[in-house]
């Protein structure tokens, strides 16, 4: 049952990095791009150990997430566990020690991520201006967010992962990480 350290500190690294993301996160902007680190974390936990536990780990880095930054509770959550079911087929289906293979997860897993997290916001604003809870109304531009955020995010997160892939190959397998969703 050796499943290795990453396995057993994730949810302390999920921890510090969503507290890293919110308060200290700018300090690693590029042309106003931050790194999403949870969700880094979450996709390179997935690939290495599989769906089910990085559904837990996406879960559990989401609200951390949450009440740093003070978003809406579970938004996060629900934006990381969309992007782990993406990342869960890297896990078995295709090989992780394709360097096409994280690198692809990682641009999908931010683009299904930032969808999930921009509709949530959009239908909690939604609901906010149908029970008169809002008290400037205002409607959240799709295509601008699209264009400004999430794209230059999905660059920044791949960057990431290429980075991340000789660390992520170094990482040996284990017959019981060998599961899927």
């Amino acid at each position: 049952m050796s499943r290795g350290w990453l396995y057993y500190l994730m949810v302390p690294l999920l921890a510090l990095g969503a507290l890293f993301q919110s308060a200290a996160g700018n300090r690693l902007a590029v042309a106003g791009v931050k790194p999403d680190v949870v969700l880094v974390l979450v996709i390179v936990g997935t690939l290495l150990y599989g769906g089910r536990i990085g559904l837990f780990w996406a879960f559990v880095g989401g609200l951390f997430l949450d009440i740093f930054s003070g978003g809406p509770l579970g938004s996060s959550s629900l934006a990381l566990m969309t992007a782990t079911v993406v990342a869960a087929f890297g896990h078995n289906t295709f090989s992780r020690f394709n360097p096409l293979v994280p690198l692809t997860t990682m641009a999908l897993g931010t683009l299904v991520y930032g969808f999930t997290y921009l509709v949530v916001l959009t239908a909690f604003s939604g609901v906010a201006a149908a029970l008169n809870l809002e008290t400037i109304p205002h409607q959240l531009p799709l295509e601008a967010t699209f264009l400004a955020v999430i794209l230059p995010s999905m660059a920044y997160n791949t960057t990431l992962m290429l980075v991340l892939v000789p660390f992520l190959n170094r990482v040996p397998e284990t017959p019981e990480t060998v599961s899927t969703l």
